[in-house]
């Protein structure tokens, strides 16, 4: 198997949607549904990127991508946040962080590329 990347996002159509992508373009894909379960499978999967919505219930992304930074095992993990807007706030995100986004509806495409760059 590929790549893990750990899908996160609280809208079952969306994470069907990318798993399915993600497991064609040979990724191994986990999921969460929420910022609780997505921190601990972050921990527990230790993922080779992460997939991560901005407005998700339990914790936000923000909050998950700097939680991150204080754990020396996680924190230089990728993540590609997902958004809706096209403008992102990345102000409240850390420095350091090996971050990207893509706005909601993505391209497919341009996601697997985003992907690859930090994976490969």
């Amino acid at each position: 198997m590929g790549k893990k990347i750990l899908v996160v996002d609280d809208d079952p159509d969306i994470v069907k949607v990318f798993s399915f992508r993600l497991k064609q373009a040979g990724y191994e894909v986990v999921v969460a549904n929420d910022g609780i379960t997505a921190f601990e499978k972050i921990i527990s999967e230790k993922p080779n990127l992460i997939l991560l919505d901005v407005q998700i219930p339990g914790k936000d992304g923000i909050t998950i991508v700097n939680e991150m930074q204080n754990n020396p095992e996680i924190k230089d993990i990728p993540v590609i946040l997902i958004t809706g807007k096209v403008d992102l706030e990345k102000g409240g995100l850390p420095k350091t962080a090996k971050i990207d986004y893509v706005v909601k509806p993505c391209d497919f495409k341009q996601l697997i590329e985003k992907i690859d760059k930090f994976v490969a």
